[in-house]
């Protein structure tokens, strides 16, 4: 197989690292050659790129999500069974000290970004201390969204990023870009 870089090259490799919820290694063709979808954009990344032939994931999107972004099993990190929506206790769900593979990718000279779903917690900005209201996520006055959530994405490594706080699964049903609330451009 043709490997897109020469280890000798002082150019370093671009990395695209896929995680896509409820999808099975048969679901995609270069696995199994079983998929009933035809991929071919898929298919030309998998011909040119490295593919993992020996991974785990629980069954679960957010645990899943954090031991990739981590290395960590999902009970390593704050919530044995993930930190999935914003919430006041905890953040996210990396513990103080433990690093991402987006921080280690920025110490060896990339440059990072994240697009999709997060899933993996946070908590919102205060006016004035106390509790979130994570029934009205966007509208609640004591909620400061000029400024970034707390220990989002760009807090774990990413410098950039346009992401769902928790998909279609969970308020707020809004879109962050580089942590802050994305409004919608004319």
């Amino acid at each position: 197989q043709d490997m897109p870089f020469r280890e000798s090259s002082k150019e370093k490799p671009n990395i695209l690292l896929i995680l896509a919820d409820d999808l099975g290694a048969g679901d995609i063709p270069f696995y199994f050659n079983s998929s009933l979808v035809d991929m071919p954009n898929l298919q030309k990344l998998a011909d040119k790129g490295l593919r993992s032939t020996n991974s785990h994931a629980t069954p679960l999107c957010a645990p899943s999500r954090y031991s990739l972004l981590s290395g960590n099993y999902p009970h390593r990190g704050e919530e044995k069974s993930g930190t999935w929506f914003f919430n006041d206790d905890n953040g996210n769900q990396f513990r103080d000290n433990q690093k991402s593979i987006a921080e280690l990718l920025q110490q060896n000279g990339y440059h990072t970004s994240m697009f999709g779903k997060w899933h993996l917690g946070g908590s919102v900005p205060l006016v004035s201390p106390g509790k979130s209201n994570l029934t009205h996520i966007i509208t609640d006055d004591n909620h400061d969204w000029s400024k970034a959530f707390i220990q989002g994405p760009h807090e774990i490594g990413f410098d950039k990023s346009l992401i769902t706080a928790a998909g279609i699964q969970h308020p707020p049903y809004a879109f962050f870009r580089n942590g802050y609330l994305d409004s919608p451009r004319e």
